[in-house]
């Protein structure tokens, strides 16, 4: 869709702070004014991400195209039942030089001048149902691009809801390493002060410059993926890269909030059933079976059962036997013409095994998604509960691993402890946040696929009000929370 475009504030990343930290801040900065659309000016949580990717992403528009390509031959099928008006005529000059010098009562004949005008109207009157069949046909698939633009409406909430998690996750995960690159360098500095005072040995300052050069990778590993998350993000959102600035990444969206964590409880059963019989995508195969039936039948109809088409008409014609142009003689006519093939050199029977291998096809096809359909939410709830159980176990151990750092600095200060103990105390803090924070992300995650999965409700409860200048088809409310029962969606 498009959208007015305007000058936007983009958003900088920023330096290492003391040649290993980061940090990101606001930096104003003109774009392109067909560059980037305005929505992409402001910071976006996950709510007003999802209402971008309604709006502008391709694959929903490219199905959206579809559906309107669809109800377009819909047209063109049921028009074989309506009546066909037309208008014909014809004018003829001939030169009576072309017919040769002719003599008529002692004068010279003139130019030939003839022409004719008339309406007809034809219209099928029995063909034993085939064009019933195949009107049929085209409704059920137009109904099945509508279920298929859902599906890809779907999927590509999906893409959103996991492209933000990870953007989210990242920047946690920078926040950590960054906490532990500090603890890392006060170590260090500490270390190298009870060098120089002669009561630690070299071999400390080199085991605690080592711990702080081993926290680097996680850190660029993190910033680089928050990186890569925002380029995927900008894709689904369909938004571009401003092109006046191409050494700094500065992306189109920034991404507000927080990995949250709300636990519910999953109904295996209801989930399964709720799956089968809402599926937008198993629902188009279904559908994609009744299409290629109603295409058999109308196959056999014209096959086996004559077709009869009439026609009437008003002709209005130059009457022949006068020269002048405005003598005519007119009336109207009519005919009913019927033809029925005797044989057709198994031209018919070839086309019975096409679509009789067409509708096994599409049986089997829905077979396959239903089972791919049932394993995706099995999936999907192990997934859940497994990140459930993980994001438990972890949120205490932070607060352990928090107070045993504490402790071995305080024993360490004292006099009563090693080195090795803070080098380990300050590992096991990085892992617990970090083994803390992955499993928000499952269980976020888990949660949009297990919505997927069972066709629930995607997106936010209340999403945002778009720009005036971007216009969305009519869409029900959803919620972020998948419910505690998840039973079937009514009218599905």
């Amino acid at each position: 869709m498009n959208s007015r475009a305007v000058k936007i504030a983009g958003l900088f990343l920023v330096a290492w702070g003391s040649g290993l930290l980061g940090q990101e801040k606001d930096v104003a900065k003109g774009a392109s004014a067909s560059a980037v659309p305005e929505f992409a000016s402001k910071k976006l949580d996950l709510a007003e991400c999802v209402a971008l990717a309604l709006a502008q992403n391709t694959e929903i528009l490219q199905a959206k195209e579809e559906v309107r390509r669809k109800e377009g031959i819909s047209v063109v099928v049921r028009s074989e039942l309506l009546p066909k008006i037309t208008g014909q005529g014809t004018f003829q000059y001939q030169n009576n030089s072309l017919s040769g010098l002719l003599v008529q009562n002692g004068i010279l004949s003139a130019d030939e001048l003839n022409w004719n005008a008339g309406v007809r109207v034809t219209q099928l009157l029995f063909d034993g149902g085939a064009a019933f069949s195949r009107t049929r046909a085209a409704r059920i698939a137009q109904g099945q691009s509508m279920l298929l633009l859902q599906d890809t409406i779907d999927r590509v909430m999906l893409d959103v809801r996991r492209t933000v998690y990870t953007v989210l996750l990242n920047r946690s995960l920078i926040d950590v390493q960054t906490e532990a690159v500090s603890l890392k360098q006060e170590q260090l500095s500490s270390q190298k002060k009870r060098f120089n005072a002669g009561t630690v040995t070299k071999f400390n300052v080199l085991t605690a410059d080592v711990e702080l050069a081993n926290n680097l990778p996680q850190l660029i590993r993190a910033r680089n993926n928050k990186r890569t998350a925002e380029v995927q993000l900008a894709r689904i959102l369909a938004l571009d890269y401003p092109l006046d600035v191409p050494d700094d990444w500065m992306p189109p969206v920034m991404v507000q909030g927080e990995l949250p964590y709300q636990p519910i409880q999953v109904d295996l059963p209801s989930s399964l059933v709720n799956a089968v019989h809402n599926r937008h995508d198993l629902r188009a195969n279904q559908q994609e079976i009744e299409v290629q039936k109603k295409l058999f039948d109308a196959a056999k109809e014209d096959a086996f059962v004559p077709k009869i088409v009439g026609s009437g008409g008003y002709d209005v014609i130059q009457n022949p036997t006068s020269s002048s142009l405005g003598s005519t003689q007119q009336g109207a006519l009519a005919n009913i013409n019927g033809t029925w093939t005797i044989f057709d050199g198994l031209a018919n029977t070839g086309r019975f095994e096409q679509l009789r291998a067409q509708i096994a096809k599409a049986t089997v096809a829905y077979e396959e998604k239903r089972r791919s359909v049932e394993s995706d939410v099995r999936d999907a709830v192990v997934k859940l509960e497994e990140a459930q159980e993980l994001v438990i176990s972890q949120q205490k151990n932070v607060q352990q691993a928090r107070e045993s750092l504490r402790l071995a600095e305080a024993r360490f200060n004292a006099g009563a402890g090693i080195q090795l103990d803070i080098i380990n105390a300050q590992s096991n803090l990085t892992q617990a946040q970090f083994n803390e924070l992955q499993g928000r992300y499952d269980y976020n995650v888990a949660l949009a696929l297990l919505e997927r999965a069972t066709c629930t409700p995607f997106g936010p409860k209340n999403p945002p009000a778009l720009p005036r200048t971007v216009s969305l088809p009519p869409k029900p409310k959803v919620s972020m929370q998948a419910s505690s029962s998840v039973g079937l969606q009514p009218g599905q």
